[in-house]
């Protein structure tokens, strides 16, 4: 069965350029306040003169607790009238980092900033032990390819950039990169790709699951974003699954490039900011057909 689907993936590779002729069109982040990290390491500890030094961090208060990000944003002098006039009395904690809390604080948009949970173990939706393992298999397999094709591709172009400037010496040889960007956008098209040759549904036991996506051929919005994500993992791309368990598109909000992104399996797109659905700019979407040429390798 593994063989199978290890040659069933090497046809879709193939066939990526078919797959994605058309354009897909989707839904639209806004901007907003400063760096949570930076604002606070330099906030008050005092109120009405009081020192509190000892029990409050206001960069912990803020991550602590997600109402008081979205009530006071990074505002030091709020949080601090907050802690002492109310947070105090409700024990809420200002001197550390709660349980296994290790958010990550990054830039998002313009000019706001975005918390996203680093998530170590992520719901696999409910499959078995030897469906993970499968869909394991093949999420390394394309993460692997990725890579592969990202590293071709800088090689090719740094060696005809190179030899091009010899020839030039005047011309300083340009840096070839590829984003994590446009690896997340490239695995997200991979993502599409099963998903178009399956079937949409959202009965039974598989179609919240990667192995619906990778091997039963059915697929759900929360099937396709836990079959990214595998492949996310792999990469080493942090992500938290938007909207999980609720009846809503889901998708995977990401960390790339030290910011906040997105990346939809359902789709086959990612970008920068925040995902279209939560009112980030369409014009920031990148496909699988805007990077694909960066991981094709050819011999």
């Amino acid at each position: 069965m593994l063989k199978a689907v290890r040659n069933t993936l090497s046809v879709l590779i193939l066939c990526f350029a078919v797959l994605f002729s058309s354009s897909t069109v989707v839904p639209v982040l806004k901007a907003g306040a400063a760096d949570p990290y930076t604002t606070l390491s330099k906030a008050t500890r005092k109120y009405n003169g009081v020192d509190y030094s000892s029990e409050y961090n206001p960069l912990y208060y803020y991550l602590n607790y997600p109402d008081l990000q979205a009530a006071f944003g990074a505002d030091g002098n709020k949080l601090i009238e907050h802690y002492v006039t109310l947070g105090k009395a409700e024990k809420r904690v200002a001197n550390r980092l709660l349980g296994n809390n290790s958010n990550a604080v990054v830039p998002t948009g313009k000019e706001d900033v975005a918390v996203i949970p680093i998530i170590n173990n992520h719901d696999n939706g409910g499959m078995t032990e030897s469906q993970e393992i499968q869909v394991r298999s093949i999420a390394k397999q394309i993460a692997d390819g990725i890579n592969q094709g990202a590293a071709a591709y800088i090689a090719s172009k740094t060696e005809s950039s190179s030899s091009s400037s010899s020839s030039k010496s005047s011309k300083k040889t340009t840096e070839v990169t590829v984003t994590e960007i446009e690896k997340v956008a490239y695995a997200a098209g991979v993502v599409k790709a099963y998903c178009d040759r399956g079937t949409y549904t959202t009965t039974g036991s598989v179609y919240r699951t990667a192995y619906g996506v990778f091997v039963a051929g059915e697929y759900s919005c929360a099937g396709a974003t836990r079959a990214l994500g595998l492949i996310l993992d792999y990469l080493g791309i942090k992500w938290e699954h938007a909207n999980i368990n609720q009846w809503a598109d889901q998708w995977c909000r990401v960390i790339v490039d030290g910011q906040e992104g997105y990346c939809d399996g359902i789709y086959g797109i990612a970008g920068y900011g925040k995902h279209t659905n939560e009112g980030g700019d369409s014009k920031n979407v990148v496909s699988y057909k805007d990077v694909r040429e960066k991981f094709i390798v050819t011999k």
